[in-house]
């Protein structure tokens, strides 16, 4: 039997109200974005690749968010630069009457320039080093993992600085790279290298509350619980990470498309 995406979040969910509950600040909601045309390999231009609207399913994704977070309190919405994440949280938005606010500085891992080569060897090379702890590795014409945390990371504690004594739910809407692959750095009870092995899927929601310092901590992980010493095992079965790894970053299949197009 397969659970629904609202479902899936709302039973993950019943184990972390009372651990939520016992800090005396916000919660956290980090969020990727809902299925995009590049998620697709269906962007038919550079600049369509590099800032994608919603598939269909992906519309659908983010009218199902909007049921998921139907009673949670949000209180405030950041958004990245790119259109799929505005997109994803506007349904979530017009429900709870709330503007979200731009950060580009928390946007998607970025590569620029002439990418040549197989794109999905290179980027499975350059990850395998930094799982290994060699994170100033990087492909020709894009971030390093130390340039992706030093350009996201100030963001998200900038966010939390602003926020962390309030009550209520703080959504923050970004990217599978720019979420996942930078959290271990962020929370400290996530394993190093954690994202790189369990890629998030469109609208997953990784939960962050604060510990008693106003530390950053992971409390789930789409579906995976955490405690103070990480990753508990998880009750939902999710899909397999591989497939998560590869579909990370989107834009790869619509770069390869166009390489071979040219």
């Amino acid at each position: 039997m397969t659970l629904h995406p609202v479902l899936v979040f709302a039973v993950a969910s019943l184990g972390l109200a009372a651990l939520a509950d016992t800090a005396d600040a916000a919660t956290f909601y980090f969020i990727r974005h809902a299925e995009s045309t590049a998620n697709t390999g269906e962007a038919s231009t550079p600049e369509e690749m590099l800032n994608p609207p919603l598939t269909d399913l992906g519309k659908q994704q983010a009218l199902d968010l909007a049921l998921t977070l139907a009673d949670v309190p949000l209180t405030h919405i950041y958004v990245s630069g790119y259109q799929r994440t505005a997109l994803t949280i506007a349904p979530t938005a017009a429900d709870k009457g709330l503007t979200p606010v731009a950060m580009p500085e928390i946007g998607e891992w970025q590569f620029k320039g002439a990418l040549t080569g197989d794109l999905y060897a290179q980027l499975a090379e350059v990850m395998g080093k930094w799982a290994a702890g060699d994170t100033a590795a990087k492909i020709d014409g894009a971030e390093s993992l130390d340039e992706l945390n030093a350009r996201v990371l100030p963001g998200y504690r900038e966010i939390i600085e602003r926020h962390k004594d309030e009550d209520g739910v703080v959504a923050i809407v970004g990217h599978g790279g720019s979420i996942g692959w930078t959290m271990p750095f962020f929370a400290s009870n996530v394993p190093a290298g954690y994202g790189l092995g369990h890629g998030l899927r469109n609208t997953a929601i990784v939960q962050v509350v604060l510990d008693s310092q106003g530390n950053p901590l992971v409390s789930n992980w789409d579906g995976t619980p955490f405690d103070a010493a990480g990753p508990q095992p998880a009750p939902v079965p999710l899909p397999a990470s591989g497939v998560l790894l590869v579909a990370a970053i989107g834009g790869l299949g619509a770069a390869r498309r166009f390489r071979k197009a040219a």
